[in-house]
């Protein structure tokens, strides 16, 4: 029979635990389909915005920014560095080299070329001013690097700055495929429960009885007394 507070039956209560399962399934599972489409979206449209040293500086940009939040923590850096000579010193000075500075050598894939050290082949573009040019292995605060990576190579953008089209979609991903799959579930019930077969009785208005009867012009009905048939 049905109720109003049907839901407070152990029947009632079974359907909802089962509901709530299907629900974390789907939850889980348009969770990792959103971090797919969020990677994605990370690879094949953030990433190609990307200037070749943005690229390359990427990966130490992501462990400064988390490792900024740790006291005094200090990491190993590369940096793309070409010297030259003070006209007013005489003495020679780092500078970081840009991206309109440089070429990268790649292959006929287009993929860049790396050193017997696995770093990316780089070369000065003609007319830059140089007396060295290499990659300078550092050690820094976290912290100083990251202010340094921000400011100089990633135009004040923090991470999540970066990838806010990359966690914006995934989370639209997440939050309507899961609506999706919820409301597909639901109407899928639906339909199952309307074709189950009817187990004990059921409690219907006169018209609703009349017009899933409507078919049936009687009722016969056996009994049996002292084993003869009336």
């Amino acid at each position: 029979m049905k109720t109003k507070l049907g839901f407070l039956t152990e029947e009632g209560r079974t359907r909802s635990k089962n509901a709530f399962r299907r629900f974390c399934a789907y939850a889980v599972v348009m969770f990792l389909i959103g971090g797919a489409g969020g990677y994605v979206i990370h690879r094949y449209w953030i990433s190609t915005t990307f200037s070749p040293l943005q690229r390359m500086y990427f990966k130490q940009y992501l462990k400064s920014s988390y490792r900024s939040y740790l006291s005094r923590a200090r990491s190993h850096y590369t940096i793309l560095i070409r010297t030259v000579i003070d006209p007013k010193t005489k003495k020679e000075v780092r500078l970081v080299a840009q991206d309109d500075e440089i070429t990268l050598e790649m292959d006929e894939f287009g993929r860049y070329q790396y050193d017997q050290r696995h770093y990316p082949v780089v070369h000065l573009r003609a007319g830059i001013e140089y007396k060295q040019f290499f990659w300078a292995e550092i050690i820094v605060p976290d912290l100083a690097q990251y202010e340094w990576f921000k400011e100089h190579m990633y135009e004040g953008r923090s991470i999540p700055d970066i990838w806010r089209p990359a966690w914006l979609g995934a989370l639209l991903i997440f939050i309507f495929g899961t609506i999706a799959l919820t409301i597909l579930d639901a109407v899928a019930q639906r339909l199952y429960l309307k074709g189950e077969p009817i187990r004990g009785t059921r409690e219907l208005s006169p018209k609703k009885y009349a017009r899933e009867r409507r078919r049936e012009i009687g009722l016969t009905l056996k009994s049996y007394r002292q084993g003869s048939e009336i």
